[in-house]
Formats: structure tokens, sequence, C-alpha cells
């Protein structure tokens, strides 16, 4: 049976994006090169004390002393980041991601949940979608009669989102797409919020865009989720480069009010309880191992709807989904 890793191609992405990570280390350190680092208060609270949480192929990941956002500091500079996100080895493979057939039948069933979740603020069904990457959710959210815009920097994801969708996608950043303030119903930061190094005023921009009473919806990975918890450094979403904030619920919560918006509220899912089991049976995580023999591992698999039920409502699943407005 072929493993999800490689019947999505994200065994070939995660080749890629880990030689882009060790191209900005210092040879001599093993740690990211000065050349391309730059120390940063806290992107949250902007409080300058933080505790370091560890380390992860040269990129340190701390935790403010003031808000707990978890964030990697230093980070590399942002322009080199969106640079590499127009053109690149790793994100054109996250292209062939998107696209295969098996993570299109999953995020066709995410997008569809969260548009049920932004019926109730359709308005005038004007819908901004940032970082639309190939424009499924843009293209899902058109078959139910939105008005969808996109923004995307990642070359290959725009033609994709243009040529096979259809879509109307900007190739600029939101800061310089120019559209009208109050224009959209419905803004969606869907995987986007976690590459940016200034969250809070990405957050900004959307507040300005939304009509009052207008939603946002936002999915990010989950830093209090169970795999981040128990592999620590070992979790694949932390790398330091392309993801450099990391959310909980409570640090996402205090991000949206620090901007004026009002949470709906918030949940997760994907219990990412595979590569957690192989840690938990002293085995590598995300290395594809048949754990179904170690005692708890067995138990866990046989009752694994109950465990993953469990998992998400407890806010343990991998990914955080947070529904907030712009206050009437």
């Amino acid at each position: 049976m072929t493993s999800f890793d490689k019947a999505t191609g994200r065994d070939r992405y995660f080749a890629a994006k880990e030689r882009e990570l060790d191209a900005l280390l210092d040879p001599e350190t093993g740690m990211l090169s000065e050349r391309f680092a730059r120390e940063i208060p806290c992107p949250l609270c902007a409080a300058e004390s933080y505790s370091r949480l560890f380390v992860k192929r040269g990129y340190t990941i701390v935790r403010c002393d003031e808000c707990d956002l978890v964030y990697a500091n230093p980070q590399v500079d942002e322009r080199l980041v969106l640079d590499e996100y127009r053109e690149g080895s790793s994100s054109d493979l996250w292209v062939d991601v998107l696209t295969s057939e098996r993570q299109l039948q999953l995020d066709r069933e995410k997008f569809s949940k969260v548009l049920d979740e932004l019926e109730p603020y359709r308005g005038s069904s004007s819908l901004l979608d940032v970082g639309c990457s190939i424009g499924l959710f843009l293209h899902l959210a058109e078959q139910r009669g939105w008005k969808g815009v996109g923004t995307e920097v990642g070359k290959r994801a725009l033609a994709y989102a243009r040529n096979c969708f259809g879509l109307e996608v900007v190739d600029t950043p939101l800061s310089e797409a120019g559209f009208e303030p109050a224009s959209f119903d419905v803004v969606t930061l869907n995987s986007v919020l976690e590459h940016t190094q200034e969250p809070r005023g990405m957050l900004r921009q959307v507040a300005e865009l939304l009509r009052p009473g207008g939603a946002l919806h936002l999915i990010v990975p989950n830093v209090e989720s169970l795999a981040c918890r128990v592999l620590h450094e070992r979790a694949a979403t932390f790398d330091g480069r392309n993801h450099v904030i990391y959310f909980s619920p409570s640090t996402l919560r205090d991000a949206l009010e620090r901007e004026g918006f009002e949470v709906v509220e918030t949940h997760t899912r994907v219990s990412s309880l595979t590569p957690v089991l192989e840690w938990l049976g002293y085995r590598e995580p995300y290395s594809d191992t048949d754990t179904s023999a170690d005692p708890l591992a067995g138990k866990l698999l046989r009752n694994q709807d109950r465990v993953e039920a469990l998992l998400e409502e407890l806010d343990l699943g991998y990914k955080l989904h947070c529904l907030a407005v712009r206050p009437g």
C-alpha cells in the first residue's frame, strides 16, 4: 500500500525543502547564517524576552515570556522567503502535492466544511482568498455562487489557478493588491498566517478590507496539537523558515482580538496520529512504519475513530481552524 507521503508527493517536497533549509546555514556553526538572519521582538506583543524551546536543523524555535506565542527567532529575511515562494524547487513541488488526487479529495472535503461555516456571512457573496495557491477553495466557492478573487505569488500555483480553474487571481502580496476598503463579505487566510513575519499587520489589512459584520476564516498549524506536544522538533510543522509563527488557540485568539476581531469559534482537525504512534513505539516519526503490533498503538488504532474524535474535542488536532468577525 502506497504511503500518504508518496501518494501525494510529500516525500519529494520535504526532501527539496530540507536542501533549501540547509542552504541558509553557516557550515561552521550549523545554525542559520548571520547573513540571512535577523533577531526580532515577539510578533504578537513586541516583548523582547523569550525562552528557547529547541533548535531544529539550525533554526531556533522560542516562546515569548509575556504572551506565550511560539515563533522562530532569529528569522530569515522575509524578502528571501517571498522570492522563493514566487519561484523555487520546493514551492513548485508543493503544487504537485496539492494537485495529487488524494490531496484534492481531502481538500475538497475540508474546504466544503469551511464554506458551510461561511454561509451566514454571505451578504453580497464577495470573497477574498489570500494566498489562494492552486485556487481549489475559490473554485469550490464559485460553484456555490460566491464572487471570489484571490492573491498568490507562487508562479506555478498562480498559473494553475488561472488556467485550470479560470479564476481571478492577482500576483501581488495583499498590501500591494489595491482592493477597496470594506469591499468583502468574507476573507480567508487558509494556511497563510504561519508564513508571515508580521501576522498582526496582515490581520489589520484584512480588517480594513472586510465590511462591518464580515467574517475571516483562518487555518494554521496548532502548536498545542498532540503531535507537536509529543514530537517537539520532530513534528513536521517546525522548520523555522517557511513556518515562522506557531499559533495555539489562545495566541491566535489574542492576535485577532488585538486587531479588533471578535472570535466566533475555534476547533481543530487532523489527528496526525500515525507519527505520534511511531515515536511512542521507538520508531522514527513519518517513517511509514507499521505500528499495529505495538500493544499501545494497536489498542489506539483499533479505536481510531473514537481517539480522533477525542483529540478534536480536546483541541489536540494538528490543524487549527478559526472563524472571527469584524464587529458591525
